[in-house]
């Protein structure tokens, strides 16, 4: 199977691989040589071939599709079993406003569907923000108790979470649609990070530590494929 795949060079020690909504972004070493850099290529685009071609195979988490073809009202079901409700209907431009734990959408006729469903992601990640903060800080709270200064949900194409320098704490919206304990363990996987900016033994250490089973939600994971917008 031919990978499709992008380049993205870094200052880190070791090079490594990610599997996107379009591909497989890979993420180079610093200080390569050209030469080094096709063999680091070559060797992740193997190393990756079986886990993408798996990766196609799986379900997509797009919530949205459906929605994309009228107007009208639908619900969407999160992994916890909770819902959330849009009703949308045509308007001069795109707009929405929450009404009664409804999102009431207007959508202009020149919004392509692309756009349409990235609008419908954010509104989404406003509405669930303020659950995904308290669910961040209570798991803080009783694992690591490390300084949090920042917890954002957005919808992201390549990565399920990130942290940043400062506990800057990003979770992917997608994640609102898995079994609540994956969620948890990408929480637990980015709060290990404030301690360990890395993927060092110290890391894995401190992740099983508190999660045991971390490595079997870290597969189950695998079989989401992060979808469109």
């Amino acid at each position: 199977m031919e990978i499709s795949y992008s380049i993205e060079r870094t200052r880190n020690r070791s090079s490594s691989a990610v599997i996107t909504g379009e591909g497989v972004l890979i993420r180079l070493a610093g200080r390569l040589s050209a030469r080094e850099e096709e063999r680091h290529i070559a060797i992740l685009l193997k190393r990756m071939a079986k886990r993408y071609a798996s990766h196609r195979s799986a379900p997509s988490i797009d919530p949205f599709r459906s929605a994309l073809s009228g107007s009208g009202a639908f619900s969407i079901s999160f992994g916890d079993g909770a819902t959330r409700m849009f009703d949308v209907t045509e308007g001069s431009k795109t707009s929405a406003k929450m009404k009664g734990g409804i999102w009431m959408v207007r959508r202009s006729p020149n919004m392509n569907n692309e756009c349409f469903r990235k609008f419908l992601w954010r509104l989404l990640s406003i509405s669930e923000q303020p659950r995904i903060e308290t669910l961040v800080h209570g798991i803080n709270e009783r694992t690591f108790r490390v300084r949090v200064s920042l917890v954002r949900l957005r919808h992201m194409v390549s990565r399920f979470g990130s942290c940043s320098r400062g506990g800057r704490i990003a979770l992917n919206t997608a994640l609102l649609f898995v079994p609540p304990i994956l969620l948890e363990s990408v929480i637990i996987h980015e709060l290990a990070h404030v301690l360990h900016p890395n993927h060092s033994r110290a890391f894995w250490g401190a992740v099983t530590n508190v999660m045991p089973e971390y490595k079997e939600h870290r597969k189950a994971l695998r079989r989401y494929r992060l979808g469109g917008g």
